[in-house]
Parts: C-alpha cells; structure tokens; sequence
C-alpha cells in the first residue's frame, strides 16, 4: 500500500531505484512487489524508460468507488462539525443550471442564525455559495455568463465582470471567498470551493451569519474554518492537490462540465426534483431567522 501511495506523491512514473530509496526497502524487494502489482493489473512496466506508473485496474476500482460515494452523506460528518466549530449555520451546495442549490444544511446554535433551507437557490455571483461553482465553469462558458447582465440584490452586490474575475482568481489562490451583504442586507457567508478526484470543482461549503456577529476577527476564523473543512471533504471525494513541478495539462482530458444536483445524490427527500423551483425543507418554504 505504501508502494502505490509512493505514485501519488512522486509523480506519474516511479523507478525501482527512487522506490527503494523513498520506502527504505532493498531494491530486490520492491522489485519482487511491483512485479507482483504488474501481474496484477495495478501497475504496468513503461518500455522506454523501464519505471512503473499506476494500472488501468486502479482505474476500474476508483471508478466503482466513486460511483458508490454519495457527495452529501460524505460530507455531512464535517458539516456538523463545521457547524459546532464555527457556532454559525453550515451549507453544503452545488451547480444547478446557473444557480447554486443547497443540498444540505446544519444550523448553528445562536438563537439568531441564517437557515437557507435545502433546496433553496442562491444567484451564483452574489452568494458565497455560489461564487465558489462559478469558477468551476469552463473558461468559455464562464466569459460567456459575465457578458449577460448580472442583478444587484444590495448595493454591496458585484456585478462588474472584472471585479467577478479578480474575486475569482483570489478565492482560488487562497481557498476561500467572503461575501458580506452582497444577496441580503445584514448577511455575511464565507465560502469554499470543494474538488473531487478529478480536481474539479463539484460543491461548495459555506459559513452563513448575521454580519454583526461575523466580525474580522471572527471571519478570520471562519475562513480557516471553511478551508479546512473543503479541503477534508474534498480529500473525502479522492482530490489530490497538485505536485510541485506539476502543470495543470500534465494529465489532459476532455473537460467534463461540472456535475450538478441531479447528477448527485442527496441523501435529503426534501430535494426530490432540484430542477424545479426551490423545495423547502420546512413547512412554511421559506426563511427562518429567529
């Protein structure tokens, strides 16, 4: 197990030589292993330049793993703890069209607390929910949702297109984006975007509050909260971040437009059709704030 693991954190191809080295094992030894993974079908010998990469059988088992993993049952351990850490409501959300949707939600314990509701939908360039999904969108596409005019809910709303490309780029520099007061006046969230195995951008979590109590200092520890707990579900999901020396293209293939609701399982009856309008998970459909 160690040998295979050696393959993520070296690089595509790994020799029997910096194998021996890595693991502090003799060379005949890891020699005798990679054979036994060759036959096996896990790794396979690459002839010109006699070193292993991994084995389309690694790939058979990864596909069948995660076809059986289900986003929100996944991530719905650390959104509690998310929830308990931060003491501010919790949202779990993906791509839907050209709305974030919320998929699951764990409510802080403040007597005042923003709750969402599952099934809700947020404007992907207002919403620290969506901001997130927004940058999961190939580059095209992408140019071609900032040229449509975008609403301004509050007068703190960024709707220039640059302004939207800079908040972007910032939030993928350092994991996550602050959206104060942008979609409801008196809110503040902190967003982060979540990656799966093919170190795409699949959902998004998110800290919601009243602004008065999500202050600097405490949006300083809500921000390292939600990065850390993105980075954790995103590892959950088999993301790897990518190695020193590693380009982006050093893997290519096609480019597969971001999953949306309907492509994942929910786990929540409340949200039995996402495609339709927002289905609430309380009687009233709509937003309770206590």
């Amino acid at each position: 197990m160690l040998l295979l693991k050696e393959f993520g954190l070296s690089g595509p191809e790994l020799g029997v030589t910096e194998a021996s080295r890595r693991l502090g094992l003799h060379k005949s030894t890891v020699s005798r292993l990679l054979g036994t993974l060759e036959r096996g079908g896990f790794v396979e010998q690459v002839s010109d330049t006699r070193r292993y990469r991994l084995g389309l059988q690694l790939a058979s088992l990864a596909g069948l793993a995660v076809t059986q993993l289900d986003l929100s049952s996944a991530a719905r351990p650390y959104l509690v703890n998310l929830a308990e850490q931060s003491e501010e409501t919790a949202t779990l959300s993906v791509l839907d069209g050209d709305e974030a949707v919320n998929i699951d939600q764990v409510a802080g314990p403040h007597p005042v607390k923003d709750l969402g509701w599952i099934g809700r939908r947020l404007p992907l360039h207002a919403s620290a929910g969506g901001k997130p999904l927004l940058a999961s969108l190939p580059a095209e596409q992408l140019e071609r949702w900032l040229r449509q005019p975008l609403p301004a809910y509050t007068e703190r709303t960024v709707v220039s297109p640059e302004q939207l490309r800079r908040e972007l780029q910032e939030m993928l520099a350092r994991g996550y984006v602050i959206v104060a007061e942008e979609y409801e006046p008196g809110l503040t969230a902190v967003g982060a975007p979540v990656y799966d195995y093919h170190r795409e951008i699949v959902a998004s979590i998110t800290i919601s509050g009243p602004t008065f109590r999500l202050h600097p200092v405490q949006l300083e520890k809500a921000a390292r909260l939600v990065k850390d707990t993105a980075e954790q579900i995103s590892a959950r999901l088999g993301y790897t971040p990518r190695q020193a020396g590693e380009h982006k293209d050093d893997h290519p293939r096609p480019r597969v437009q971001a999953r949306t609701a309907r492509h994942w399982g929910t786990g929540q009856q409340a949200v039995q059709h996402v495609g339709a309008t927002g289905i609430a998970a309380s009687p009233a459909n709509g937003e309770t704030k206590g």
